[in-house]
């Protein structure tokens, strides 16, 4: 579940430059209070004051529900500032986010494809179920790529669901259904564009 951040107990003994954005900017850090270290990334927030809530309040009901989210997730209010799990784990994994700029000539290797559309059939089926828009920004991949292994997971969440203040008639489960397909059909042929074609 997302939870409020004392970040100013904790001290930065690490930090590197992810990613510099439009709308956010995201370093890897090291945080430490002397007795415990954390590795996490740090998404700083550029504008969007009044969406800022809606991060932690999406992750905890998206978690709540079932959803694959980040693990940990932990914001500061007061400085706009979200912490979140490292899904790179030190390099150990590779994290594949077709929203943000990527190397599309480094091709990848994917040893579970046929399991990974099955849950992302499961994906979209839940979400037409529950009535919950995916938009671009939202899927990400995690990739090991020593086993090849992928999983989807619902990624930057505060650009999920309906606007926030519409208050006209809401989409019916068909067009939740083929808004999200179109969506989630898309990100798997960009997956398919990179990967090493099996022998």
């Amino acid at each position: 579940m997302s939870k409020e951040f004392p970040s100013e107990k904790f001290e930065v003994t690490k930090n590197e430059d992810v990613y510099a954005g439009p709308n956010s900017e995201i370093d890897s850090v090291t945080l430490s209070s002397g007795k415990h270290s954390l590795n996490l990334l740090r998404k700083k927030v550029n504008g969007y004051s009044v969406e800022f809530m809606e991060g932690p309040k999406w992750h905890t009901t998206l978690k709540e529900r079932g959803y694959p989210v980040v693990p940990t997730y932990r914001y500061d209010s007061e400085k706009q500032t979200e912490y979140l799990t490292d899904l790179r784990r030190g390099g150990t994994h590779r994290v594949i986010d077709f929203c943000n700029p990527q190397d599309s000539s480094e091709k990848i290797h994917i040893s579970n494809f046929k399991e990974l559309e099955s849950e992302v059939k499961k994906l979209l089926d839940k979400s037409a179920d529950d009535g919950l828009i995916i938009n671009e920004p939202n899927i990400f991949f995690d990739l090991e790529p020593s086993t090849g292994i992928a999983k989807v997971l619902l990624g930057d969440i505060r650009e999920i669901g309906y606007e926030r203040f519409y208050e006209g008639p809401r989409a019916s489960r068909v067009q939740v259904f083929n808004h999200n397909q179109m969506i989630l059909k898309g990100h798997m042929n960009r997956l398919k564009a990179i990967m090493i074609e099996a022998e």
